[in-house]
């Protein structure tokens, strides 16, 4: 009997093999390309790691910007796939998240400047000086999915329940930007506590947050721990009759504002302030616990209204992607690549 149930459990693992090798197979390059340009950034060299990755044309590339790419890269590579199963066009698509992208680095920036830079908006476009704020990039991101989604006739629910899944790999990433820039740190780790992190984070990320001698709590890795868990519920759920339509945009809030607004933005030494003389001790007087809050709000108000009033007309995401499987797997298959460019041309 046992036996049996191992075999058919071998079958099963075998068929969902099969049926997923293609985004295993992406998975795997996804986090092979990662590994790769970390160990390029790290491997054989000393803390704290040189920020810049190369220089060209006398122009310093900074590893920051690297992880952003390779997080943008990822999201959208992932959204284009996901769009055979949702029907959802996917040349819009790739064209939206180019215009999307610039607008959402444009929208950190400024959040930034408004909050931090003593210069005001005269900095907006020094890039160079750095400083980049998510919250002005989700808030930018959603804005622009709104107006883009009407203009091109798409599905709303689908483009957010997408951009959701994207905006965590892009934050899963891009913090390890902040971990070279030595920066989005916690406050010094207590003695009691060193020798359990010692053990329990890679040593490459440890030794690099001693800043002046003293070690300090790798809050961004933290952050990018909360999201990858975030990002693997989405992806294994929204493959379960659980979700409907547009509800992954309002669960995405509510994960990354609870997250970042109580379990990691109160512990961050470098919080932006609304008023500087009140200090940071006051969480609430920190913008991105009481912005983060404030999504953690908006996120359950969408899910609620959407769940309740809207995706009561709405489809199961599964039931979606079940009712396009077959024509996706052809169009993503060699046959079907073929098909599309013969088409194009």
């Amino acid at each position: 009997m046992n036996k049996t149930k191992k075999n058919e459990t071998k079958e099963k693992l075998k068929d969902h093999f099969i049926n997923y090798k293609q985004p295993y197979i992406i998975g795997a390059a996804f986090v092979g390309w990662f590994l790769l340009i970390l160990t390029l950034a790290t491997a054989g060299k000393q803390p704290p790691y040189n920020p810049v990755a190369f220089s060209l044309f006398g122009l310093d590339i900074a590893w920051y910007a690297i992880f952003i790419l390779t997080g943008a890269i990822f999201a959208v590579i992932l959204a284009y796939r996901e769009a055979f199963f949702l029907n959802v066009n996917r040349d819009h698509l790739i064209d939206g998240a180019l215009i999307g992208i610039v607008l959402g680095i444009i929208g950190a920036r400024l959040y930034y400047v408004i909050f931090e830079s003593p210069d005001g908006f005269s900095e907006i476009f020094n890039l160079r000086g750095g400083g980049l704020a998510i919250h002005g990039g989700i808030i930018v991101g959603v804005i622009f999915v709104f107006v883009y989604t009407k203009i091109r006739k798409m599905n709303l629910f689908k483009v957010l329940d997408l951009l959701a899944v994207g905006f965590l790999i892009g934050q899963i990433i891009g913090r390890f930007g902040n971990f070279m820039n030595q920066e989005a740190h916690g406050g010094p780790i207590s003695a009691n506590a060193q020798t359990f992190l010692s053990v329990i984070i890679p040593n490459f990320i440890y030794n690099n947050m001693f800043i002046n001698g003293v070690p300090y709590h790798p809050t961004f890795l933290y952050e990018s721990l909360w999201n990858l868990l975030g990002l693997i519920l989405l992806l294994v759920l929204r493959r379960k009759r659980v979700f409907k339509i547009g509800d992954m945009i309002g669960l995405y809030l509510i994960w990354y504002g609870l997250g970042r607004g109580l379990l990691i933005e109160p512990f961050r030494t470098d919080p932006l302030l609304f008023i500087e003389s009140v200090g940071m001790d006051n969480i609430f007087n920190r913008v991105n616990v009481v912005l983060s809050l404030t999504l953690f709000v908006i996120g359950g108000t969408l899910y609620l209204v959407i769940k309740n009033k809207i995706n009561k007309e709405l489809p199961y995401y599964y039931d979606v992607v079940n009712e396009n499987k077959e024509e996706a797997k052809f169009l993503l298959s060699k046959e079907g690549r073929e098909k599309r460019k013969g088409n194009k041309k």
